[in-house]
């Protein structure tokens, strides 16, 4: 009985195990999931991912996100919003704010799908990076000194909006020094400027620089014992509008406000300084993440103006020398002023022979009935700048035979003069006008249309600006040529 028991239970165990054989889990792709209830049965899919739903596991599904691209062709295949990705940052095109990853956000760029353009300045369906005349206006952007910007006559207001704003910096003589700065602004509305709370302007107070271009710098320093660095805006506004970053200085001790002369000795060293650091100063803010960034090419230097002391400060600047024998003779002859020069240069340049104040980074002169401030003479045949100089045939504080002395020992037969006929000192600092008055003078308006005309023209011809050659300097009656 033992023994058939025994028998039998090894009969049944053969049987069953016969039998699972047959009727036992199928699992085709052998991942662990029956294929009764496998949604993917070609190829194994454990975790049974169906990211549309369909029935059909991502495994052998070619639309995993049932989209209507195929995985092969979906840059993110498991995204049914999303199919392409065109910068390749992981983020679907639908939304990503830059598409073509150009840094450029979709709405700013006129080519969101095309990395290398954004830009279409004028609307020809070109981009910038490929148009060779970005602005349409007929000149090819290799000679086109703003590309963005259509050209403008230049014996008119100039195409950009101006706008202004005064900064202080602490110079290389210690001494803090405000600016005033004229330059070309995007805004599209602004207020116009009360210079100082005394004079009224035309530019934009407070405006944001347009540094989408560089733009040539040109600095202006004002007049001695009365000046202020604002008093020929009529002038610097203009040069802004053609594209000009002007940049003027208060010339500490001897503005309006502080005119020390017991000090003049001082400051009239200290003024070309002024300058050169004023031009240091804007490098400065030009770079980094700051106010002027790429708004100046650094290496291209600066252009200089100035009017009364300030043509004395813009010569000097340029390359005239002083003389320190002429100031031991005429310090020699009982002239105070003369020693206090000679010692305030000494005592900083032992052994020199010559004052020498220049800034070889300057490219040319402007100077507006400039005074000789007593001590500039034959050493003005060291400016070696193109130089235009304007003055005024009544002007009682730096008369006509002033002038043309200075004129005459520039040496330089390229060198402009112009004389207004009827116009007098404040014919280039209209304010002059309104505290002293100009009665019987030549019309300001027609003083101030003339030097904007004749001072653009000439800078412009020194940057050989497309045309400006072919321009002859302003012709009128009131503005006779030497």
């Amino acid at each position: 009985m033992r023994i058939e028991a025994v028998a039998l239970t090894i009969s049944l165990a053969i049987l069953l195990s016969t039998m699972a054989g047959c009727t036992g889990i199928s699992d085709d792709d052998d991942d662990g999931i029956s294929n009764a209830d496998d949604n993917c049965l070609g190829a194994p899919n454990p975790n049974q991912a169906d990211t549309d739903a369909d029935g059909l596991g991502d495994a052998c599904d070619d639309d995993d996100d049932g989209d209507g691209v195929a995985d092969s062709d979906d840059a993110l295949p498991l995204d049914p919003g999303e199919a392409t990705d065109m910068d390749g940052d992981g983020k679907g095109d639908n939304s990503d704010g830059d598409i073509d990853g150009d840094g450029i956000g979709n709405g700013k760029d006129a080519f969101p799908t095309d990395p290398n353009e954004s830009a279409d300045t004028d609307g020809d369906g070109i981009g910038d990076n490929a148009d060779d005349d970005d602005d349409d206006d007929g000149i090819a952007d290799a000679s086109d000194p703003f590309r963005l910007t259509p050209a403008a006559p230049l014996d008119s207001p100039g195409p950009f909006k101006v706008g202004t704003d005064d900064f202080t910096f602490t110079g290389s003589t210690g001494i803090e020094i405000t600016v005033q700065a004229w330059f070309p602004t995007a805004d599209l509305e602004g207020e116009a400027v009360i210079y100082d709370n005394i004079y009224p302007g035309g530019a934009w107070d407070g405006a944001t620089p347009d540094c989408s271009q560089t733009h040539p710098v040109a600095l202006y320093s004002h007049g001695t014992g009365y000046g202020l660095r604002w008093m020929s805006a009529f002038m610097t506004e203009r040069l802004a509008s053609h594209g000009f970053l002007v940049i003027a200085p208060d010339h500490v001790d001897d503005t309006l406000f502080d005119s020390d002369n017991a000090k003049l000795h001082q400051t009239l060293l200290r003024r070309p300084v002024d300058l050169s650091d004023t031009f240091d100063w804007m490098v400065g803010k030009s770079e980094g993440e700051r106010e002027f960034q790429g708004c100046i090419d650094p290496s291209a230097g600066y252009a200089v103006m100035g009017h009364s002391g300030g043509g004395y400060t813009a010569l000097t600047a340029s390359g005239a020398t002083i003389s320190i024998d002429d100031l031991e003779a005429d310090c020699g002859a009982g002239i105070d002023f003369y020693c206090s020069m000679r010692d305030t240069w000494m005592e900083s340049h032992p052994g020199t022979d010559t004052i020498d104040l220049s800034d070889d980074r300057i490219w040319a002169t402007v100077a507006l009935a400039p005074w000789d401030a007593f001590v500039l003479g034959t050493g003005l045949r060291m400016v070696q700048t193109p130089t235009l100089v304007l003055t005024g045939d009544a002007d009682a504080t730096t008369n006509l035979s002033m002038v043309m002395a200075i004129v005459g020992n520039l040496e330089d037969p390229s060198a402009l003069f112009g004389v207004l006929k009827n116009a007098g000192h404040y014919h280039f600092s209209p304010i002059g006008c309104d505290a002293y008055g100009c009665d019987g003078l030549l019309n300001l308006s027609i003083s101030k249309e003339l030097t904007n005309e004749a001072v653009t023209l000439f800078l412009a011809q020194q940057l050989q600006w497309p045309g400006s050659s072919d321009i002859e300097m302003p012709d009128s009656e009131h503005l006779e040529w030497q």
